[in-house]
């Protein structure tokens, strides 16, 4: 069997370098996707996990148009 590394919420956080707050209202809200869980209920990352975390992070937006066209 292939040992998978897993990480624990702190070694996500670490490695993302957002805030636990943050972290959990991104899964909240749906932003990123739900990770696995262990036995006890606890969230585990996988390297992909954190991937895609950091992929979302990064993500660039176009800025909203403010300009109203009126002058």
């Amino acid at each position: 069997m292939i040992n998978k590394k897993f990480y624990t919420t702190s070694e996500a956080l670490s490695k993302i370098k957002v805030s636990r707050n943050t972290l959990f209202l991104w899964f909240k809200h749906k932003k990123i996707p739900e990770v696995r869980r262990d036995r006890n209920n606890h969230r585990i990352f996988s390297s992909r996990d954190i991937q895609r975390i950091l992929h979302y992070k990064n993500k660039l937006v176009p800025p909203a148009n403010s300009f109203s066209g009126r002058g």
